[in-house]
């Protein structure tokens, strides 16, 4: 699946791109009027209904209010998406399910609320919006736009796997590769897929020896460098999963 380029006032304002330390009111909010017709030409063809749990805490989360308006304005382009609010303190048993342990996140379930895998730890501004956008689409149309033998691949795999892609919001190149982790959720409930926004969360990309974007590593056993093409990227898992 393909998402032709966009331009947003997400992309290009001085609060996700590249100046994210720069926090002013927006009082038009996120997205212009040109921005939400493009928008809801992508989400003309959507067709089961899709679920962003979205997880905050009101103290001590600098970036929790800024996205929960952004996807909450997401949202509102299409009646097929709906978001659910929770408050990783308040509501931790519900959030224990989904196994979230920092804020913000985002969660994506599907049309019978079942979780898909697909996480977003920090706010997918810049580049990562397109992550954010095709995330929605797969679920929704549950097509991935991978080849036929790529998804056997995948859907093959019987080991329980945690890909984390570590990434900035002004990598040109993350983007691909959390939409890739992100599709092989989709297709594998033995999957799990993070994005890690490492501005966000310096400590976790210094955890992971993190020295550029993007860089995945599964299951803390070995990691990746780079946007590798998708058979490549595939193959390489599956190869170091045989070792």
């Amino acid at each position: 699946m393909q998402i032709k380029p966009l331009v947003f006032n997400i992309v290009t304002s001085g609060l996700l791109y590249p100046l994210k330390n720069q926090i002013q009111e927006r009082p038009l909010g996120f997205f212009s009027e040109s921005d939400k017709r493009t928008l809801r030409t992508h989400f003309s063809g959507l067709e089961d209904p899709v679920q962003l749990i979205f997880v905050k805490r009101d103290t001590l989360c600098r970036y929790c209010r800024d996205t929960c308006e952004l996807v909450m304005e997401f949202a509102e382009i299409s009646k097929k998406i709906r978001v659910d609010v929770y408050d990783i303190d308040k509501d931790a048993d519900e959030i224990g399910k989904l196994g979230i342990e920092r804020v913000p996140a985002i969660a994506l379930l599907d049309k019978s609320r079942k979780d898909t895998g697909i996480r977003f730890y920090g706010m997918p501004g810049g580049y990562e919006f397109h992550s954010l956008l095709g995330a929605v689409l797969v679920v929704s149309k549950r097509r991935t736009g991978l080849t036929e033998d790529l998804i056997r691949q995948i859907k093959r795999i019987e080991t329980p796997l945690h890909i984390k892609t570590y990434i900035t919001p002004t990598c040109p190149y993350c983007s691909s590769v959390v939409r890739l982790i992100h599709k092989m959720a989709f297709l594998n409930p033995h999957i799990r897929a993070d994005m890690i926004e490492v501005t966000e969360f310096p400590e976790l990309g210094n955890e992971a020896g993190v020295k550029g974007v993007p860089k995945t590593i599964v299951n803390h056993f070995f990691d990746l460098e780079g946007a590798l093409p998708e058979d490549q990227f595939i193959y390489t898992i599956i190869q170091n999963l045989k070792k």
